[in-house]
């Protein structure tokens, strides 16, 4: 009975591996210096509002697409994200839009965002709805129905040191 857990994990987890998918995300200070945007690549220092960019690159190292890739960038708890700055991915002719989290990546959607919250009025709790604030999104994510082989990507977005 043991056996019969562990080989189907076991199986996920060659599958993964066989998919080849590497990635590599770099944090970038962007500074503007004569009017021009210059990049800091893995910056050692940062301070209260810098700006970092996050830049995530993807590549199918494998001879077949790949189907269903989930690109994830997190946004570190000392930065918030920067409205406007996770673009869509345009890949094959389709336009792949980012989707935010507020919640430690449980859940996805596109802005705005909803969150329900507890408050008292008049003396009682009751429930509400409120908009969730873009420097409230904890992760960003693309989804990429397929991509092809050999391909790479990039993705990126900024955030603002706290």
């Amino acid at each position: 009975m043991r056996a019969a857990r562990v080989f189907p994990w076991l199986l996920l987890l060659a599958l993964a591996l066989a998919q080849s998918l590497s990635l590599d995300l770099r944090p970038y200070l962007v500074q503007v210096v004569d009017g021009k945007e210059v990049y800091q690549e893995n910056p050692t220092q940062v301070k209260p509002k810098d700006v970092l960019e996050w830049r995530l690159e993807a590549e199918n190292r494998t001879e077949a697409p790949l189907r269903q890739v989930v690109l994830v960038i997190p946004i570190p708890k000392e930065t918030y994200y920067l409205e406007g700055t996770a673009k869509p991915l345009v890949l094959k002719g389709a336009t792949i839009h980012p989707e935010f989290s507020y919640d430690g990546g449980k859940t996805y959607g596109k802005p705005p965002l909803k969150k329900r919250v507890r408050v008292v009025e008049n003396g009682r709790e009751v429930e509400r709805e409120v908009e969730v604030k873009p420097e409230e999104y904890t992760h960003v994510r693309w989804v990429i129905p397929e991509l092809p082989a050999k391909a790479k990507v990039q993705v990126l977005l900024r955030t603002v040191v706290r």
